[in-house]
């Protein structure tokens, strides 16, 4: 029964310890993934508004004709360059525009392939995310925009499991918009819109699911070390159980003998104490150093009654016992 109570509660500390462990791993792995996402966004954002920022500057003397074909070609040329970035800082579109939503120029060889006299409004470049850029002064930038183009990620289980925590890593395409001024003249002569994605985030979840099967390995580790220590205390508790009588009296259930105890031969019997229905005798210590046989013991005086004959003979073995514990 005693066995079978040890291992109880040892498993219920197990599970009570790996529970503990499973929980704080969880709240680290979500913690400092949410901050390393807001950091990948903020990083990203700060790149775009850098890169458009310098777009801007440098397309406001290539407005002419005859030059934009030369915003074509870098336009088209950054966004192939950032198609490879190892951080995930994806530009896929740049496109200007103005007023009425004629392409000027554009990385998307579609809105540019017929002559500029020829093009037509696009619709996209008329709703509301692509005009608020009619409304920003020189030199601000516009508010980054969600675009609402979802990806689903049918194909990464792990995505899938872990998007409901981070809603935008299903909406990576972002919208930043800058209005394009006249050199000399503080006139909005065009609007520049960029299309981007905010960094690798498959990457990154593939990292911090590692690092949180990293770090849940370790903790359960350590809580399996707690359980055992837990473990061996109960049984050690359990096993040196000592109890008192009204008198301070020290006593034992001799069908439970604690684990070890201080015993005091002068006073007691030693494993003769142990035995039950044995009343309890004096014991005598012997003065000779010298091993004693049985050939110098005295042989008992024969009583009449059985109380005192059962008497004798405790004493005998005691003071054998005795003599083999001093010799």
């Amino acid at each position: 029964m005693q066995i079978f109570k040890h291992i109880l509660f040892f498993v219920l500390a197990l599970l009570v310890c790996e529970g503990i462990a499973a929980g704080a791993s969880a709240w680290s792995f979500l913690e400092s993934s949410l901050a390393s996402f807001e950091q990948i966004k903020n990083l990203s954002d700060q790149r775009a508004r850098d890169t458009i920022g310098a777009i801007s500057k440098s397309s406001e003397g290539k407005l002419s004709k005859d030059r934009l074909e030369d915003l074509n070609f870098a336009f088209t040329r950054l966004v192939k360059v950032t198609s490879g970035d190892k951080e995930g800082f994806i530009i896929s579109e740049i496109s200007m525009t103005d007023d009425s939503g004629v392409v000027l120029a554009s990385s998307n060889e579609d809105y540019v392939s017929d002559q500029r006299a020829k093009r037509k409004p696009e619709p996209k470049f008329l709703s509301t995310n692509y005009t608020a850029a009619h409304h920003l002064r020189k030199w601000q930038i516009g508010t980054p925009i969600l675009l609402g183009e979802k990806n689903t990620y049918q194909n990464d289980k792990l995505m899938q499991i872990v998007s409901p925590y981070f809603p935008e890593i299903t909406e990576p395409s972002v919208l930043l918009s800058m209005a394009v001024y006249h050199p000399e003249k503080l006139e909005r002569v065009a609007s520049l819109h960029m299309k981007y994605e905010r960094g690798n985030f498959a990457h990154f979840v593939k990292i911090q699911t590692e690092l949180f099967w990293w770090t849940l390995q370790n903790n359960a580790i350590i809580a399996l070390i707690c359980a055992l220590i837990l473990g061996f205390s109960h049984l050690l508790i359990k096993s040196v159980r000592t109890s008192f009588t009204q008198d301070g009296k020290y006593i034992a259930d001799p069908s439970a003998p604690p684990l070890w105890e201080k015993v005091d031969f002068a006073q007691t019997q030693g494993p003769i104490r142990w035995r039950e229905n044995v009343s309890p005798t004096p014991s005598y210590t012997s003065q000779n150093t010298a091993p004693v046989s049985e050939s110098h013991v005295p042989a008992a005086t024969p009583v009449l009654s059985a109380p005192s004959t059962a008497q004798a003979v405790n004493r005998e073995k005691a003071e054998i016992i005795d003599a083999i514990y001093l010799g």
